[in-house]
């Protein structure tokens, strides 16, 4: 689909990449554990473009409830959900760990599997706009959305010669 030798596509191909990546300066550089956030007084994250992301302490207290002790120093913070165009309309995906993806799915009754089990629950979970929706209504500061890149596009540049 992208590997076009013409070169006005792969022109357009390498500024389409380019504006996405410019679309998600607003997600985090880093994120820290959902341990380390409710140790510290400081809930903030700082965000690519150099703003800093503010994750309420009510938030995290809330999410602390749903993620046992044992895995809250492996959970990562914000969650970043990624809007996938190249999936189709409304198609999102959980960016990070396994244990993101399942924290999620757990937040929105998505599997009954419980922590210790997470890596029997093999389904790849697409989300979709309501899900989004609720998701962001339950946890607002602890979820950031991106734009994906497609995976034809993510490495355009080094394969350019």
């Amino acid at each position: 689909m992208f590997k076009s030798n013409n070169p006005l596509d792969r022109a357009s191909d390498a500024l389409i990449g380019h504006e996405i990546r410019k679309l998600n300066t607003h997600l985090p550089r880093q994120r820290r554990t959902l341990a380390e956030l409710l140790e510290h007084i400081d809930s903030t994250v700082t965000a690519v473009d150099g703003s800093s992301i503010l994750l309420k302490t009510g938030e995290l207290e809330e999410l602390a409830k749903t993620v046992p002790v044992e895995y809250r120093g492996r959970l990562k913070l914000p969650i970043i959900v990624l809007r996938r165009m190249e999936l189709g309309k409304s198609v999102y995906t959980v960016a990070g760990d396994r244990i993101e993806e399942f924290t999620v799915k757990r937040i929105l009754g998505l599997t009954d599997y419980n922590y210790q089990e997470m890596y029997m629950d093999h389904e790849m979970p697409f989300l979709y706009g309501p899900q989004v929706a609720e998701l962001l209504r339950k946890f607002h500061t602890l979820v950031v959305i991106g734009f994906g890149i497609p995976r034809e596009l993510s490495d355009y540049e080094s394969r350019r010669t």
